[in-house]
């Protein structure tokens, strides 16, 4: 991306908020700005027989002093430190909207679709912003030279761009990207291949009518930048499933939102919160 930037990155004493400013100052241009969101709250205090007044300057004033040494450690220009009272989720959300930030970056510390659904800030954000949130995660990262797209022709038929061409055209547009993997997968389940054993002898209709779906999405994309590889591929399995395994090999995987949010969102088991949750490399959700 050639044009200026604003990140919005996650912050708090965690590694794995530690990880996310990483990734972002590896993927941010020279002169895009990473704004260091750390967000502060008055400490809730319960006892049987006591009360612990607790003086909200002082909460405010070493939430920003230990900001400031975070981003004085990383000697970074680019960084930009702020502190803002309230949920963590929501200030990232906030300052991503009043920047009109490019992207949204937090880690996740969760070992599963529970830890999703129990108000993380990577769950909050995905489910609250209309930006693409990248969450970091995984064995490995860096700079995505290695970027997996899962991909789906729903709606494509209106004559819009659905969530899968954007999320195609969001990887190719990335900084440093030299290869893209374009999937999309198909899943029978086992009782009904038991059933009707006839299916099974159509597997590779299948396996064709999903290679098609890839080629209308990547038509729709258009041509990707010079220098930057992509291939297309139809594969067996879940969404969620095909996605995690690919990220075995990825230094990203993107994947559309159809902007599905609320508890129902949680609770619906979307490809994408099945990626954040369980992937191997980061994830990228793009609405």
């Amino acid at each position: 991306m050639d044009d200026v930037r604003t990140i919005v990155v996650g912050a708090d004493a965690s590694p794995e908020s530690a990880d996310a400013l990483i990734w972002a100052r590896q993927v941010a241009g020279p002169t895009d700005q990473i704004a260091v969101v750390h967000a502060w709250e008055i400490p809730l205090v319960t006892g049987y027989d006591m009360v612990v007044a607790i003086d909200p300057n002082e909460v405010e004033k070493y939430a920003t002093e230990g900001l400031a040494e975070l981003v004085e450690e990383s000697d970074d220009d680019r960084l930009l430190p702020i502190a803002r009272e309230g949920h963590a989720g929501r200030a990232l959300v906030e300052e991503a909207d009043e920047r009109d930030a490019a992207m949204i970056v937090v880690g996740h510390r969760g070992k599963g679709r529970m830890s999703m659904m129990l108000g993380s800030t990577a769950n909050y954000v995905i489910h609250h912003t209309t930006r693409p949130v990248v969450v970091i995660r995984g064995d490995h990262g860096g700079v995505p030279r290695r970027v997996v797209v899962g991909v789906d022709d729903h709606d494509l038929d209106t004559g819009d761009d659905n969530e899968s061409v954007r999320a195609l055209r969001w990887a190719y547009e990335l900084d440093g990207v030299e290869e893209v993997r374009v999937v999309h997968s198909w899943f029978l389940p086992a009782l009904a291949v038991g059933m009707f054993s006839t299916i099974a002898n159509e597997t590779e209709a299948m396996d064709e009518s999903a290679q098609a779906v890839v080629g209308r999405v990547m038509h729709a994309a258009g041509d990707p930048p010079a220098g930057v590889e992509v291939t297309g591929e139809a594969v067996r399995g879940t969404p969620g499933f095909a996605l995690i395994e690919a990220s075995r090999e990825a230094d990203l995987v993107v994947v559309g939102s159809r902007g599905r949010g609320g508890f129902a969102g949680m609770l619906l088991g979307s490809t994408s919160a099945d990626a954040a949750a369980h992937s191997h490399s980061p994830v990228a959700i793009v609405r």
